[in-house]
């Protein structure tokens, strides 16, 4: 099947992830976010009229933009069970977390990314072969990454650019930090906020947890089981037994992890309003904040703190990623441009793509 790429939105900076591929039946839209920036959505008269969006996994930044597909012909919905279960008004289409589907005529192979509940990598039966990482990590203690298999055509998660620093000293890093007293930790619940909690509650911390990261945790010993990795699952049931029930009036006590990654909604953002002035709560961050949020100003001032805990690939992990998926061509998404230069370096003679449109 013939077939063309064009990225709407993904390439260059941290913008919300919009990627159509046009074949010679169906049109399909790879993933439709919001942010991480207020406000950043993808152009979509660019995007055009599609046939059906298939989605990688469940995250804001794509899937954000969900609610305003009647701008692209209101297309059917394709994710996973998990991923369909959390989207607020939209009755999908389910795929397999590991597995085949068929999208429209358009055959589809996914597998799991590490990353999310749900969430998978892409492999489309287009052109000679295009692969979507969207978002994927192999260094999670929860969730399982399985490597895809070769594919001419690859757009990899390049969102650390150059980083390579592990996980091992960042979660020592945030343990130290946590130890000192109470800390609150707002994630988002389907992502690191659940590994987070169990890695601490590991190391002896007394957690708390709020709803939207105990429903997730719940989810990933259920629905989303296959995400999991085995040895997490009782990791996880113990979590749900033990950790503390965490809401808006909780006291000041442990790790408490709660959903709200930017520290603006929920039980996040009330317990923030609670404790902005109380120097004796830490208040930590882990992953991207965006600018005009709540986190960034109290990091910006100095109230807050930051320690990163990796959810995206190392630049070694996407170089060990390249060699076995083996692609002639090779498309960096979700990162600045001037680390194109970078993967030009390192995996030649494979040709780095850094705009599209591009035939596949």
């Amino acid at each position: 099947m013939t077939a063309r790429l064009i990225a709407v939105s993904g390439l260059g900076p941290k913008e919300p992830a919009a990627f159509v591929v046009e074949t010679d039946g169906p049109r399909l839209l790879l993933d439709c976010g919001e942010g991480p920036e207020p406000g950043r959505r993808p152009d979509f008269d660019a995007i055009g009229r599609v046939d059906a969006i298939v989605l990688s996994h469940g995250h804001a930044d794509h899937v954000g933009s969900l609610k305003y597909r009647d701008r692209i012909g209101s297309p059917p919905v394709y994710a996973t069970v998990p991923v369909l279960s959390r989207l607020k008004d939209i009755q999908g289409h389910a795929i397999p977390i590991r597995g085949k589907a068929d999208v429209l005529g358009v055959a589809i192979e996914t597998g799991t990314n590490g990353h999310a509940p749900g969430g998978v990598w892409l492999r489309l039966a287009v052109g000679d072969g295009l692969l979507y990482m969207g978002d994927h990590s192999p260094e999670s203690m929860l969730y399982t990454f399985e490597t895809p298999p070769p594919t001419p055509t690859m757009i990899i998660d390049g969102s650390y650019g150059n980083a390579e620093e592990t996980i091992e000293p960042q979660r020592k890093r945030i343990l130290d930090i946590a130890a000192r007293g109470p800390t609150l930790l707002p994630v988002p619940p389907d992502g690191r906020g659940p590994d987070i909690a169990i890695f601490l509650q590991q190391q002896g911390l007394d957690v708390a947890i709020d709803e939207q990261v105990r429903s997730v945790a719940a989810m990933l010993t259920e629905a989303a089981r296959e995400s999991a990795r085995p040895e997490s699952i009782p990791r996880l049931q113990r979590l749900l037994k033990e950790a503390r029930r965490l809401d808006g009036d909780s006291p000041a006590q442990g790790a408490m992890v709660t959903h709200g990654g930017t520290g603006d909604v929920g039980v996040s953002g009330a317990l923030i309003k609670r404790w902005e002035d109380d120097p004796k709560v830490t208040i930590l961050f882990t992953g991207h904040i965006a600018a005009k949020t709540t986190g960034r100003r109290l990091v910006d001032s100095g109230r807050g703190r930051f320690a990163r805990w990796n959810v995206h690939p190392r630049l070694t992990d996407n170089l060990a990623l390249v060699e076995r998926v083996n692609p002639s061509r090779l498309i960096p998404a979700f990162g600045e441009t001037k680390f194109v230069s970078v993967w030009r370096s390192r995996v030649g003679p494979r040709k780095v793509i850094a705009a599209t449109p591009i035939s596949l």
